[in-house]
């Protein structure tokens, strides 16, 4: 919990001086990302594993966290890109969300029971 308690310190601050700075996509983007990389730790190493636990279940969350984090932060990063954040962010952008989009390809691709 420590760890986590730190982590939503950092984040909060990232987006305080990055809103400072003028530059809250930028700084957005990188809290998606780095958000989505805590939150697929908790689902692989839960805090209070239960004893029903169900691992596809759980690698599909993990899956589906991935996709989101990579999505919410190429989002992020276009629009940092477009509003004249950076050009970088230009070449970052749709390689997350490439990324984002083969964890949802994965994701739907399966076939049903």
């Amino acid at each position: 919990m420590f760890w986590l308690t730190l982590f939503a310190i950092a984040a909060a601050g990232v987006l305080a001086f990055g809103w400072q700075d003028g530059v809250p996509w930028t700084a957005a983007a990188f809290v998606a990302f780095f958000v989505s990389r805590v939150w697929r730790s908790v689902i692989k190493r839960p805090l209070f594993p239960g004893h029903d636990d169900d691992r596809v279940r759980r690698a599909n969350r993990f899956i589906a966290v991935t996709a989101v984090g990579y999505i919410a932060a190429g989002a992020c990063a276009a629009i940092a890109a477009v509003v004249g954040e950076g050009q970088e962010w230009l070449y970052v952008a749709p390689c997350f969300l490439i990324m984002g989009a083969l964890q949802l390809a994965l994701i739907f691709s399966r076939e049903g029971p």
